[in-house]
C-alpha cells in the first residue's frame, strides 16, 4: 500500500512540477541553447513590454515588472518549452478597457485573473475553452489587433487623442487631425519601413550558413535595435535642446516593492473599497481570463509537436504566473505567440530558456531605465503596430468559405461585435451566435428520405444524419407526414405506402423529449394503419425507446430482416384478428435472440 502511494505520489510530481522530468537529463548543449534563445527572446520582450505597457495606458516599468515573473515560474511549472510568459497586446489592450489606466486596478485585475485561471485548471474546467470555436477567436482576434492597431495611430501622428472603442478612437482621431506633428509622422514611417523590411530579411536564405544566421538575428532583434537606435537619436537631439518628437519620459528605475496587490486604493477624496475595484473591473475579471487561458493554450498546442497537450496543468500554471506576477506589480500576462515562434526558431531546449530572458529584463529595469527616457513614443506605436498587424487573420476567411460558409457567420458577427459594441462583449455575442447555429442544425437534422414504391412490400426509408434531441423530433414528424402523403415528385403517391422504416444507422444517441415523441408518432401511424419499423438501431436507442413504449417495436437490424418483417406485416394485415395476433407473435419473436443485449443496454442507462 505504501509502495503504490509512493508511486502515486511521484506521478502526480511529474504531471504537477514538469521541471522534475528534464532537469535530470539537462546536459550543457541544453544550456547553451537555452542561453542563446533566451537572450534573443529578451531583446524581443523588452521594447515590446515597453511599448504593451503604454498600450494599457500605464507607465513603461510596468511592462518590464510584467515581464520576468511568469517567465521565471513558467520554468517550474511549463509544459511546452517554447511558450514565453509577459505582456502581449491583445491582453494589454483588455487591460486598459477594464483599469482605466489605473495600476492599482490593472495589478489587481493580473491577481484576480490569475485566481480564477487557478480555480478553472484545480476543478479541471480546461475542456470550457472548447467551447470557443476557431472563427470565434479568429473574429475577436482580428478585431482587436485592428482597434489596437487604430489606437496606436495617435502616436504615429504625436497627436494627443482620446478614446476607447473603435469608433471613439476615429473620432478622437478627426477631431485632433489638425494638431498633427511632422516630425512624428516622418520618424513613424522610417521606423514602419525599417521593422517590415527587417521581418522580410529574417526570412532570407543564402548559401552561406553564418549569412543565414546573422540575418536571421537581425531580423529577430529588429524591435531593439529600432528602439536603440531612435533612443540615441533621441539623447543627440535632447543634448542640443531641440527634440522633434515626443519623448517617453521618465520611468521609475529599479524592480517593483514585492507584496500583494492593493485592495482598496485611494481617487481624489475617496477611498475605493475592495468591492468598487471589483465593480470597475466588471466582466474583465472573466473575460481577461478566459482570454489568456484561450491564447496560451492554443501556443501549447501550435508548439506540442504533436504529444497530448496537458491543458489542465496548462491552466494551473497560467493562474500562479498571474498571482505570483501581481506581487511585483504586473498587470495580466499570457504567452505570446511571436515571442515563443522566437524562442522555437532560436532553438531552445528547455523551459530554462525564460531564466535568460527574465534575467535581461531584470538587469534592464536595474541599469537601463534612466535610458528610456528618450524613446519617442512614436517608436513604440509603430512596434505595436507591425506586431498585431500580422494578426488580423484575413486568410482563415477562404478555408472557412470552402470548407463550412456557416462558421463565417460567427467569425463576421464577433469581427464585428467587437468592433462596434466592445471587445469585452463581443467574444461572448459570437459564442452565443455559436451556440444557435449549434441549436439550429440540432433541431433541422439532415433526414434523408427515399420512397420505396416499386419494391414488395413498399415502404418510405427515413434516415436522420446524427442524434435526435428533442428540438428535432417535430422536424422529423414533419417529414414523415409530407412523405406519406407526397411522393418525390411532390405528387401524391400512386399507392398508399402504409410501411415506414427509420433507419437509425447515424443515430447514436436520443433523449427523453425525443423519445415521447417518436412514441406519440408511432401512435399516431398506428391509427392511420400505417406500421414503422427501426432499421439498424443502437441497443442503447432501441432500450430506450422501449422502456416507454406501450406497443412492441419491429426493428431489423439488416435489410434481409427488414423485407422479412415487412413481408409478414403484409401477411398480417389480409388476415383475421385472431390470425393477426398470432402472426404479430410470431414477428416479434424474431427479436427475442437480441433481448439479453437490449436488457443490457437498458440496465446500462
Amino acid at each position: 500500500m505504501q509502495k503504490m502511494v509512493k508511486i502515486n505520489f511521484l506521478e502526480l510530481a511529474k504531471r504537477r512540477l514538469p521541471i522534475t522530468v528534464w532537469l535530470p537529463v539537462y546536459t550543457s548543449g541544453d544550456a547553451l541553447s537555452d542561453l542563446v534563445a533566451g537572450i534573443t527572446v529578451g531583446l524581443t520582450l523588452i521594447p515590446q513590454a515597453i511599448a504593451y505597457a503604454a498600450l494599457a495606458g500605464l507607465g513603461p516599468q510596468f511592462g518590464l515588472y510584467s515581464a520576468f515573473a511568469g517567465s521565471l515560474v513558467y520554468i517550474v511549472l511549463g509544459t511546452c518549452k517554447e511558450v514565453n510568459i509577459g505582456p502581449t497586446a491583445l491582453i494589454s489592450l483588455l487591460t486598459f478597457t477594464y483599469a482605466k489606466g489605473y495600476p492599482e486596478l490593472a495589478v489587481l485585475l493580473c491577481f484576480l485573473s490569475g485566481c480564477v485561471t487557478l480555480l478553472l485548471g484545480i476543478l479541471r474546467l480546461g475542456f470550457l475553452v472548447e467551447l470557443v470555436s476557431a472563427p470565434v477567436v479568429s473574429g475577436f482576434t482580428s478585431a482587436a489587433s485592428l482597434i489596437i492597431a487604430c489606437s496606436q495611430i495617435k502616436g504615429l501622428l504625436g497627436v494627443s487623442a482620446h478614446g476607447e472603442g473603435f469608433v471613439e478612437i476615429w473620432k478622437g482621431l478627426y477631431e485632433s487631425i489638425h494638431t498633427v506633428r511632422i516630425p512624428d509622422l516622418i520618424l513613424s514611417c522610417c521606423c514602419i519601413t525599417v521593422l517590415l523590411v527587417l521581418k522580410r530579411i529574417k526570412e532570407c536564405k543564402c548559401t552561406n550558413q553564418h549569412v543565414t544566421k546573422c540575418l536571421w538575428f537581425i531580423g529577430t532583434a529588429r524591435n531593439a535595435l529600432v528602439v536603440v537606435s531612435c533612443a540615441v537619436a533621441g539623447y543627440l537631439f535632447e543634448i542640443y535642446s531641440v527634440v522633434p518628437f515626443k519623448l517617453t519620459g521618465h520611468i521609475r528605475a529599479g524592480l517593483p516593492a514585492v507584496g500583494p496587490p492593493q485592495f482598496s486604493m485611494v481617487s481624489g477624496n475617496h477611498t475605493v473599497s475592495f468591492l468598487e475595484m471589483c465593480q470597475t473591473l466588471r466582466t474583465g475579471i472573466i473575460v481577461v481570463p478566459l482570454v489568456s487561458v484561450i491564447g496560451n493554450v492554443a501556443i501549447a498546442k501550435a508548439f506540442s509537436h504533436g504529444k497530448v497537450l496537458d491543458a489542465t496543468q496548462e491552466l494551473f500554471t497560467l493562474g500562479v504566473c498571474n498571482v505570483v506576477g501581481s506581487f511585483f506589480s504586473s498587470i495580466p500576462v499570457t504567452g505570446s505567440f511571436s515571442r515563443s515562434a522566437v524562442n522555437n526558431a532560436s532553438g531552445v531546449r528547455s523551459p530554462l530558456g525564460g531564466l535568460y530572458s527574465g534575467v535581461l529584463v531584470i538587469l534592464a529595469l536595474s541599469l537601463l531605465t534612466p535610458y528610456f527616457y528618450y524613446i519617442p513614443k512614436a517608436t513604440l506605436s509603430s512596434v505595436v503596430i507591425c506586431a498585431v498587424i500580422f494578426m488580423v487573420d484575413i486568410s482563415i476567411i477562404q478555408p472557412i468559405w470552402k470548407c463550412s460558409r456557416k462558421d463565417l457567420i460567427p467569425a463576421l458577427g464577433t469581427f464585428l461585435a467587437c468592433l462596434f459594441v466592445g471587445v469585452e462583449l463581443g467574444i461572448l455575442i459570437g459564442v452565443a451566435i455559436d451556440v444557435v447555429i449549434l441549436i439550429y442544425f440540432n433541431a433541422r437534422p439532415h433526414i434523408t428520405v427515399e420512397q420505396k414504391n416499386q419494391s414488395e412490400p413498399a415502404y418510405v426509408t427515413i434516415q436522420p444524419s446524427g442524434a435526435l434531441f428533442f428540438p428535432a423530433i417535430d422536424h422529423l414528424r414533419e417529414k414523415l407526414t409530407k412523405n406519406l402523403s407526397q411522393d418525390d415528385n411532390g405528387m401524391k403517391p400512386s399507392k398508399q405506402l402504409t410501411n415506414i422504416v427509420l433507419d437509425c444507422k447515424h443515430v447514436d444517441r436520443i433523449d427523453f423529449t425525443a423519445v415521447q415523441g417518436l412514441n406519440s408518432v408511432l401512435s399516431d401511424l398506428s391509427k392511420q394503419g400505417c406500421h414503422l419499423i427501426m432499421l439498424n438501431p443502437k441497443p442503447e436507442v432501441l432500450a430506450s425507446i422501449q422502456s416507454i413504449s406501450k406497443n412492441p417495436i419491429l426493428w431489423a437490424n439488416s435489410e434481409s430482416e427488414l423485407i422479412s418483417i415487412l413481408r409478414q406485416v403484409e401477411s398480417t394485415n389480409s388476415l383475421g384478428s385472431e390470425t393477426r395476433l398470432e402472426m404479430n407473435h410470431m414477428t416479434n419473436s424474431t427479436t427475442k435472440a437480441r433481448s439479453t443485449d437490449i436488457d443490457t443496454a437498458s440496465t446500462n442507462l
